[in-house]
């Protein structure tokens, strides 16, 4: 999108001064006038196409009470990661940065060995792989998580794209078993 934007004034120079001498250049506030304005449809278009086609897929079902309550929360979470990857990763290089900090101390590995081998952490690690956490990077250079993209560019390859999307919207619309068939 970045190169696309730098691209602009070369793919659509300014049209001929009114003398006829040589060719106007746009406005430096023109160009970033046009360049915002392209980012913020592309923006537009990402949240329609989420709340469209990922989102009711993922809604939790009515009345999050009790036990029905956790997997809205972990539902919610899935959403979160999906539609901001790159807040995703950010949060999880800062978390993985402090947490390196914290285990270079006395206390941290007093509970890095306290946790080692701990059926919580197991379990733990079975939620935050079925929530798609699992696809953070363990790189602070990282900005957007690999496999995200890599799971984009999966299914934009897929001979089988028309019915995947049509399963996803096919969810949306309420049909659970859409994406399943």
């Amino acid at each position: 999108m970045i190169d696309l934007l730098r691209m602009l004034p070369a793919l659509y120079p300014a049209p001929p001064a009114e003398d006829g001498e040589g060719r106007e250049r746009p406005a430096l506030f023109d160009l970033i006038r046009l360049q915002a304005m392209i980012y913020e449809e592309s923006r537009r278009l990402q949240d329609l196409l989420f709340e469209r086609l990922l989102a009711p897929a993922a809604r939790p079902a009515e009345g999050g009470e009790g036990a029905g309550a956790i997997p809205a929360i972990l539902r919610r979470a899935q959403l979160l990661v999906l539609k901001h990857p790159v807040a995703a990763q950010a949060a999880f290089a800062a978390l993985i940065a402090e947490g390196r900090r914290f285990a270079a101390t006395p206390e941290g590995t007093e509970w890095a060995a306290a946790l080692a081998g701990s059926d919580l952490v197991r379990r733990g690690r079975q939620v935050w792989d079925a929530v798609g956490m699992n696809m953070l990077e363990d790189d602070p250079d990282a900005i957007l998580p690999s496999a995200y993209l890599e799971a984009l560019l999966r299914a934009a390859r897929s001979p089988d794209l028309e019915d995947a999307l049509r399963g996803l919207y096919d969810a949306a619309k309420g049909d659970p078993l859409g994406a399943a068939r």
